[in-house]
């Protein structure tokens, strides 16, 4: 194991049981090889990065989750937010494992075997409003009433159009998200579902699989994308690390 500078903050990522092994050729923030500071059944991941170090450039977010990911894609781990820095690997040890060991070797057996997804869907605007219009008289009456008019003398029947559209809207939201959970929550033992993105948003939701079924997962989403592909579109983010489930903080910090 390399051994980290003193003069050289520790760049924590993760906690993963003290066995994992790291994939070849790991490297983290400012590419410094990823290395594990072990103790009792768990491990640190972490790699050296100057103490004086701003953490603010997208890059380095990207290698966080980067290192995080390729972490999750050989055993479990729990992720750390990003951005957290200890000043040396004794103030690692004493502030995140050893107050915490017992506990994140609870967590990561509960994670063992587990990979999130995380499903998002957007409308197409153009192909969902006529649906919309189809479905709904008074919609199509106000539609064909405002088109021609000037906004002035037509203000009042516009808004009633707007409300109408947002309202059926997300009444189709809920039918199409039921539809969507029914086809993938089977293949899950945990879900969250986030808060819509915007109008266009039909579902964004994390879903922890068991490895063993995620081939049929997969497929499960593909066939959904091919079947929603005439009026959205489906984005499969995963396997990833389960960053939706599990946090390796306190709620009162690492102190």
């Amino acid at each position: 194991m390399t051994v980290v500078d003193a003069e050289v903050g520790c760049y924590l990522y993760g906690i993963v049981a003290a066995d994992l092994r790291l994939p070849d050729g790991l490297t983290g923030l400012d590419d410094q090889p990823v290395e594990l500071v072990r103790l009792d059944d768990v491990a640190a991941v972490t790699s050296g990065l100057n103490a004086d170090r701003q953490l603010a450039r997208r890059d380095d977010l990207l290698a966080h989750s980067r290192v995080l990911d390729a972490v999750a894609a050989v055993g479990a781990v729990i992720p750390v937010r990003f951005g957290s820095l200890l000043h040396d690997r004794s103030e690692l040890l004493k502030q995140v494992l050893e107050p915490d060991s017992l506990r994140f070797a609870d967590m990561l057996r509960e994670l063992t075997g587990l990979s999130q997804y995380t499903v998002r869907i957007r409308y197409d605007e153009v192909r969902v409003l006529p649906e919309i219009v189809a479905e709904n008289p008074e919609i199509a009456r106000l539609r064909q009433q405002t088109r021609d008019r000037p906004e002035e003398s037509s203000y009042q029947a516009r808004v009633r159009l707007g409300e109408l559209v947002a309202n059926a809207l997300e009444a189709k939201r809920g039918d199409d998200a039921q539809m969507v959970l029914a086809r993938i929550e089977p293949f899950s033992v945990a879900l969250s579902v986030g808060e819509p993105g915007g109008p266009e948003q039909l579902i964004d939701v994390a879903l922890l699989v068991e490895n063993r079924r995620r081939d049929r997962f997969e497929k499960a989403a593909e066939e959904l994308a091919a079947e929603l592909a005439d009026r959205a579109v489906v984005k499969l983010v995963g396997p990833t690390a389960a960053y939706d489930f599990v946090g390796a903080e306190r709620t009162d910090g690492w102190a």
